[in-house]
């Protein structure tokens, strides 16, 4: 078989290198495209999620995001049981397997399977990150993060979290009102919020998160094992939020390329 094919065999191969086991729980996300072609093609979907509770079995919990940014502007209603995944084809496979439970964020939502996703995504906040939210919940239970061909460094909601954690200066939390239909069909009007960057600062130039990750793999490690063209990555979430939370306090612009020269927050 040439390189840049891969089946369920090799796929479960990798999944195992990268440390999954029996119980974890895990956060899933990446890009499937990346890792190349899948044999047989139609069953990618069916064979990622089987590959994944073969090896962290009936105690084991799959999450993954279900965000649906696009709704902040169109204010179209947020269904719970069917407003779409925007974060591709896999989580939206997933969110629509029996017993998936979704977090209640019209934006932001992530989405659990298996033992403790009662656990991680019902009695949120109505904040994407920081206290109570999914990643809380993921980080309270060691659970590992998981990437799909894309390095740990460019897909990390986690860092987020951590600025909320932290409250980092220079975003604030803005407050969205949104028409939610739930499992029941009742509709609710609610307050939900992100956590965002000022607008002056929206196009300056990111550090893609090199400061964070360079300083996490001091002494931490980051497992990665090939499959077809691309890598799959794992690490401990509990690891990475207590690293990066010390870094953000001793260098609270850690995320950003350079500190702001101006300030907003100076005027008040």
């Amino acid at each position: 078989m040439k390189e840049n094919f891969y089946d369920f065999n090799k796929l479960k191969r990798s999944y195992r290198s990268v440390g999954l086991k029996k119980n974890d729980s895990i956060y899933l996300t990446g890009d499937l495209f990346l890792l190349g072609q899948f044999k047989p093609t139609r069953k990618i979907l069916y064979y990622h999620f089987k590959a994944i509770t073969d090896l962290i079995g009936k105690g084991g919990t799959i999450s993954f995001p279900t965000f649906s940014y696009s709704l902040a502007k169109n204010k179209k209603i947020f269904s719970l049981e069917d407003t779409p995944s925007e974060t591709g084809a896999l989580t939206e496979y997933l969110r629509k397997k029996k017993g998936s439970i979704r977090q209640v964020h019209p934006y932001s939502s992530i989405t659990s399977l298996g033992k403790n996703a009662k656990f991680i995504c019902t009695n949120n906040s109505k904040h994407a990150y920081g206290y109570d939210s999914p990643f809380q919940r993921l980080y309270e239970l060691n659970a590992k993060y998981i990437s799909l061909g894309i390095k740990p460094n460019l897909v990390c909601s986690l860092s987020h979290h951590v600025e909320t954690i932290l409250n980092v200066p220079y975003r604030f939390t803005k407050e969205f009102n949104h028409i939610v239909k739930l499992k029941d069909k009742k509709k609710i009007k609610e307050k939900f919020y992100l956590f965002v960057l000022y607008n002056y600062l929206r196009k300056i130039p990111r550090d893609k998160n090199k400061k964070i990750f360079k300083n996490f793999k001091k002494k931490n490690k980051i497992y990665k094992a090939k499959c077809g063209t691309g890598y799959i990555y794992c690490y401990s979430i509990k690891k990475f939020q207590d690293t990066t939370v010390s870094l953000l306090k001793k260098n609270i612009y850690a995320w950003m390329s350079d500190e702001p020269k101006k300030k907003i927050w100076n005027n008040f």
